[in-house]
């Protein structure tokens, strides 16, 4: 994520040029993490200094789903992909995924948890911006991907639904 300032102009001091660089970078990011469609550039500009902001196109994620038998072993399965019956919940924005508000706290949402639309799955921290991950449908929570503390990238899936009917 370029940033840079030009040198047209009065020179700023070095700690605001930084923190203007930052403060766009900030915005930026909260942008393509709030946008309702598939934005992946964003350039914003302040004065002589701007950032661009461009995220690679989203690859297929590739995970699995492990379940558990009656005799304690594990079976890996691909997961389940989006479609009539299930809906994955996609990171809209690189960072790190926490399953819970808090260290202590119980998390978010549970696998088999009956969810619904709105309801908050998760936060993906990125420049230290808590940003929540609410569910755009009603379902049952079958997989839950990352791993409280675990880096996502843009497009991954976070959560597996599976959904009822007309949701």
């Amino acid at each position: 994520m370029p940033g840079r300032c030009g040198l047209s102009g009065p020179e700023l001091p070095g700690d605001v040029r930084q923190q203007l660089v930052s403060h766009l970078r900030a915005e930026a990011t909260a942008l393509l993490g709030g946008a309702a469609g598939a934005v992946r550039v964003v350039e914003l500009t302040a004065g002589d200094c701007s950032v661009r902001v461009e995220l690679p196109a989203p690859v297929a994620a590739t995970s699995t789903v492990a379940e558990g038998n009656a005799n304690g072993v594990t079976i890996t399965a691909p997961a389940p992909q989006d479609g009539p019956e299930h809906h994955g919940v996609r990171a809209p924005l690189v960072g790190t995924f926490y399953r819970r508000p808090a260290p202590e706290a119980d998390a978010f949402v549970q696998v088999d948890d009956v969810i619904e639309a709105g309801q908050t799955l998760g936060i993906v921290e990125a420049m230290k911006l808590m940003n929540e991950i609410k569910s755009d449908r009603a379902g049952r929570v079958v997989a839950i991907h990352p791993t409280d503390g675990q880096m996502v990238e843009f497009g991954e899936i976070l959560v597996d639904l599976a959904v009822a009917d007309g949701n």
